[in-house]
């Protein structure tokens, strides 16, 4: 009997969602899922454009370690947002000033939004971080099988060429012994 615990794949009952307007109609939504990630939705008109999860122990307490991937995706959504509007770039928000104004918010939990199950966003973050998650098992699983796969190539080149080099020696002792 094969038994699995997918207790792994669970994710809190509620996030913490604060929303950050950009341009015009355009703002960025961070959803804190704990001891998960985030969720970055690129919002327009009130309507969700784009969602990307981020799997990352990054806490909105301690933003000092592995935020480079996190303010990358922020300058895509921002670099998205920005597309086609003829203003100055100085006038354009920075990612790392976007990043650390969502923090803020988060952390000072004035603005900060609780979604729950009832969420269509609740729901399709829940269903992206399951997939998220199997999606790291299937690639951890073929790395896996391509070691496997390599170790068993090299133990039967490895074979071969023993196997040969016995065959080799068999025949110069047959000749040497003419």
């Amino acid at each position: 009997m094969l038994v699995r615990n997918l207790d792994f794949l669970s994710i809190p009952k509620e996030f913490s969602k604060v929303n950050l307007d950009i341009f015009e109609d355009k703002s960025i939504v961070l959803v804190y899922i704990e001891n998960k990630g985030y969720s970055l939705v690129l919002k327009e008109n009130d309507e969700i454009d784009s969602i990307f999860l981020l799997k990352t122990e990054l806490t909105p307490e301690n933003i000092n370690s592995d935020k480079e991937d996190f303010i990358n995706i922020i300058k895509m959504l921002l670099d998205k947002i920005y597309e086609g509007a003829e203003i100055k770039e100085y006038e354009k928000q920075h990612q790392e000033h976007v990043f650390l104004q969502l923090m803020d918010i988060l952390t000072e939990g004035d603005d900060v939004e609780i979604i729950t199950e009832e969420s269509k966003l609740y729901t399709d973050i829940e269903k992206g971080f399951m997939k998220l998650e199997i999606d790291i098992m299937e690639n951890k699983i073929n790395s896996l099988n391509s070691a496997i796969s390599e170790v068993s190539g090299n133990l039967n080149n490895l074979g071969s060429e023993v196997e040969d080099s016995k065959l080799e020696n068999r025949i110069r002792k047959t000749f040497t012994q003419q």
